[in-house]
């Protein structure tokens, strides 16, 4: 399978599962994609000499692979209308034009009892684990439309159950309008209808809903093995400040939240900026007054004094650019931070490498003797830019805004790992002897 994409955790052969002539649905299975031009082809599964059968199923630009382990899978799929069905790009959700309907899976944020959820939603009481043919359908037409716009909330339909395998959410957003023809389009009144939905439901009911998102395998990347056996655990010989070590472990906890994550990080590194500032501005000053060429008495040597020490509100010197290159020059060894970006191929061609929408700065990690710390300053704050649409200099030019649950924020995990690492080694650098 190098060539193939990995399987996910909820591709896995399903268990006791029917069996039959699997021969003979694999047959009508082909028969309809090559009548339809799906691609279907077969693959290695986990066993050995065991072969998986996918099909790529349209999905924007691209293609959502729907894998067949066994007669049951090859069944459930050729009871659908899978032909007429396209994937909307980075949702659970699947489309069919013939009938201008979409449907995406849903989900509550927190833990609602179904219970809770269904009585407040459908006005009717279910258990806590409620069968499917106890949901009933809320049925939403547009007073606008005539009808011709209607959003539904219920069961997922028997397509997206078969086609989102592994998801199984407990409710679906159908939405039924005229003129779905295309997939931006239907991707984009998606967003805009569950977005007013669920904003109206969460003020109404208090109960926070969102979309299921499409699971990448770049979210779900393994992490490099050591090369060595980290040393045994002993009493800690150095203590952190409360604030930014408390910083430190929300981006930890913040799992699933790239952004959350990456400016927790962010702000844990920010937190110093007075303290390592300091040292940038005095290597500026030293400079400037032992140029033979000072004079006190002259405006323009003032003016380089002055754009010396100028004082941010937080009491750093500098803007936030160089505070935050002046506290990477103060706390990482260039070796450990070529090492550690070196350390993981995946990750070295990543940051080495423009990444199109989430970062222009490249890290020259093929270059061994490079000082890595200003280009890694450079990236570290254009990211941060972006999550924050802040200005990006004085010309008052803004980066493009970097939004949850877009395709760049997914791409973030390597960012995310540099950035943690750049916050780990100033924690280490501004620790103090614990007291016992």
């Amino acid at each position: 399978m190098s060539n193939l994409e990995p399987l996910q955790n909820d591709d896995l052969p399903p268990e006791d599962e029917p069996q039959g002539d699997v021969s003979a649905v694999r047959a009508q299975l082909e028969s309809r994609c090559a009548a339809a031009k799906i691609p279907i082809e077969e693959t290695e599964g986990y066993e050995p000499d065991q072969q998986v059968v996918r099909i790529g199923m349209p999905s924007g630009r691209d293609r959502r692979w729907i894998y067949c382990w066994d007669y049951g899978d090859y069944q459930k799929l050729l009871s659908i209308p899978f032909e007429q069905l396209v994937f909307l790009q980075g949702l659970e959700a699947i489309c069919n034009y013939s009938i201008s309907t979409i449907e995406v899976g849903i989900r509550t944020l927190g833990a609602p009892s179904s219970r809770l959820l269904f009585s407040r939603l459908f006005k009717v009481a279910v258990s806590d684990s409620p069968e499917p043919d106890q949901i009933p359908r809320l049925e939403l037409p547009s007073p606008l439309s005539e009808g011709k716009t209607k959003l539904v909330l219920g069961t997922p339909s028997t397509e997206l159950s078969t086609l989102v395998r592994g998801m199984r959410p407990r409710l679906s957003l159908s939405i039924i309008s005229e003129g779905i023809n295309q997939h931006d389009k239907a991707l984009e009144l998606v967003k805009r209808a569950s977005d007013a939905l669920f904003f109206q439901i969460d003020l109404l009911h208090e109960i926070p809903l969102t979309l299921v998102r499409e699971r990448r395998s770049v979210a779900r990347r393994r992490r490099t093995a050591r090369a060595e056996t980290p040393p045994d655990v002993t009493f800690p010989s150095h203590e952190y400040d409360p604030a930014p070590v408390s910083l430190y472990w929300y981006g930890r906890s913040a799992i699933g939240m790239p952004l959350l994550q990456y400016l927790a990080f962010y702000q844990v590194i920010e937190y110093y900026f007075p303290t390592y500032s300091q040292a940038d501005a005095r290597r500026k000053l030293k400079a400037i007054l032992k140029d033979p060429g000072f004079r006190g008495d002259r405006d323009a040597d003032l003016g380089r004094l002055l754009s010396a020490i100028h004082v941010s509100r937080s009491g750093a010197f500098g803007d936030e650019r160089s505070q935050l290159r002046a506290t990477l020059l103060e706390c990482i060894e260039p070796e450990l931070l070529h090492q550690f970006i070196a350390s993981d191929p995946a990750r070295s061609d990543f940051l080495s490498s423009k990444a199109k929408g989430l970062c222009e700065q490249k890290i020259p990690v093929a270059n061994p003797t490079a000082d890595l710390r200003g280009d890694v300053a450079e990236r570290i704050y254009e990211i941060r830019c972006k999550i924050v649409h802040t200005k990006t200099d004085a010309k008052n030019s803004e980066f493009e805004l970097l939004l949850p649950f877009s395709r760049e924020a997914e791409q973030l995990a390597h960012d995310i790992e540099l950035v943690q690492f750049v916050a780990q080694q100033v924690l280490i650098s501004a620790s103090i002897p614990f007291r016992a």
